[in-house]
């Protein structure tokens, strides 16, 4: 929804910079047929801004998860049960990591 608003915005962005310009320009007409087109890019690039964002926290979360899991293995004081049910959400987050390509 966010990278509609972004489109929009930039394709209103050039229609309100033509209606400033004189209109006998070719200026004028140059932004008013680049407004869709510029909108859609907008659209694409405040999307793919916001996959990236989006995966950069996930990549980060699986990482902090995957330290702390470790932490708690490591520890002498964790059961040998407790640590085997450690190492199964190690496996399943590596298995995230490799099926999500983080």
């Amino acid at each position: 929804m966010s990278a509609s608003f972004g489109g929009a915005g930039g394709g209103i962005g050039l229609v309100a910079i033509a209606d400033h310009i004189d209109d006998a320009s070719l200026w004028q007409d140059c932004f008013l047929y680049l407004a869709p087109v510029a909108a859609i890019a907008f659209t694409i690039l405040t999307s793919w801004t916001f996959a990236k964002l989006e995966e950069r926290e996930i990549r980060s979360k699986n990482a902090k998860a995957v330290a702390t899991i470790r932490g708690e293995i490591a520890d002498p004081d964790t059961s040998l049960e407790r640590k085997n049910e450690l190492r199964d959400m190690l496996k399943s987050l590596r298995d995230e990591q490799i099926a999500y390509r983080l």
